[in-house]
């Protein structure tokens, strides 16, 4: 559970520093996607020997199936919000990104039976949808080109997410997030061949490595608690992030305040949290 509770911490600092790189930095996705999964790859092999553990069972079709499809769901959910981040307004890419926890617990009860607890299943439910309705704006929301890349990119991040549940059955977690970064590093270094002469500039250098930290940790973490407390608990207390997020938004990038919704929200999402592990 503390996993949880400190992946949705360094979630939501690695949301701002994207948004740095991405926005105001001008990075430019082709050069950032290759070489933030480069650094992803070296940080992670750091905790390959933690319960390090394999079952030959993930080498069936099925499971090869299910690995591939999380691979795919990870390169298209990391492709499609990397370009969101280059020009979405951070909080109107947080309200559409809000959905993705809203689509997981439903994929969760309908392809894992173990994740059909009802009190669970509701906490979930309201907490994500109280979070993305109390964040929606429709007279300050354009549904743009990358606003529906960022709503196509949810329902993979949620399909990953469902895979994960399913394969941690077969891997320890910092052995599958390990070979999943790295099948993505390569993939991405083959595809946009990035130049490496912004390794040049301390500053966006230094950022990149803080980011890729907060990355692994918030990844190697939410995968085990997946595999400790299931993917919709998870899910709920990862709605923290958001709420981190909003923070910077309001103090950093000088973005729309709302202070009594989001303290409504951090108070819906707390009740959730604490029924979640109530009735668990």
């Amino acid at each position: 559970m503390l996993a949880a509770f400190f992946a949705a911490i360094f979630g939501g600092s690695a949301d701002v520093l994207n948004k740095l790189l991405l926005g105001k930095m001008k990075l430019g996705f082709r050069n950032y996607l290759p070489i933030i999964f480069s650094l992803l790859a070296i940080i992670s092999l750091f905790f390959l020997p933690i319960n390090f553990y394999f079952n030959a069972a993930a080498l069936s079709v099925k499971y090869l199936i299910i690995f591939l499809v999380m691979v795919a769901s990870a390169g298209i959910w990391n492709y499609l919000l990397a370009k969101s981040l280059e020009v979405e307004p951070l909080h109107e890419y947080e309200v559409i990104v809000l959905m993705s926890p809203l689509i997981t617990v439903i994929l969760a009860a309908i392809f894992l039976p173990s994740e059909r607890n009802i009190i669970i299943f509701v906490a979930g439910l309201v907490s994500s949808l109280v979070l993305a309705v109390s964040r929606f704006r429709k007279d300050h929301f354009v549904v743009s080109k990358t606003a529906k890349q960022t709503l196509l990119a949810i329902f993979f991040v949620a399909l990953e997410s469902v895979c994960l549940k399913i394969l941690l059955d077969f891997y320890s977690p910092a052995l599958l997030y390990f070979v999943r970064v790295i099948i993505l590093a390569i993939v991405f270094l083959a595809v946009y061949r990035p130049s490496f002469k912004l390794f040049r500039d301390l500053k966006t250098l230094i950022i990149l490595i803080i980011t890729a930290l907060l990355g692994s940790f918030l990844m190697i973490l939410k995968y085990y608690a997946l595999q400790s407390i299931g993917l919709v608990l998870t899910t709920i207390i990862m709605l923290i992030v958001p709420l981190i997020t909003y923070i910077a938004s309001y103090y950093y990038f000088n973005e729309k305040k709302n202070f009594a919704k989001d303290l409504i929200c951090a108070i819906v999402i707390v009740v959730c949290i604490i029924l979640s592990l109530i009735y668990k």
